[in-house]
């Protein structure tokens, strides 16, 4: 796990149309970071009503990140929107594994598998 001093950084590139918002999400997911996941979420339109996040280079993910993950989708559900996670591969997506989360958020292979494309 990062020190404060040595912590990693997160990169969101944001792309939306009539369809969805696609959150491209890389570095990692921590409790430095989340913050910056949260804010960016909270600052979503609605609509569309398609929220997918791609974790295909996401590198890392603590419990913080996962409680971040958690409050969308339970988000999503009160709200009345889809949420989705695309692309978690490797050590992240054994994170959701071990924690039995790939059982209850929506892990999907890919951003075309919610948006079509």
């Amino acid at each position: 796990m990062p020190t404060p001093e040595h912590a990693g950084s997160l990169t969101i590139r944001v792309e939306s149309d009539d369809t969805a918002h696609v959150l491209h999400v890389a570095g990692e997911l921590d409790l430095n970071t989340r913050a910056e996941l949260e804010a960016v979420l909270a600052g979503l339109p609605k609509p569309p009503m398609i929220v997918v996040l791609e974790f295909s280079e996401l590198t890392f993910v603590d419990s913080t990140g996962l409680k971040s993950l958690l409050n969308e989708h339970r988000r999503a559900r009160a709200e009345d929107y889809e949420f989705a996670i695309a692309g978690a591969h490797g050590p992240v997506r054994e994170v959701f594994r071990i924690t039995a989360l790939d059982i209850s958020l929506p892990l999907v292979p890919d951003v075309a598998s919610v948006v079509g494309g």
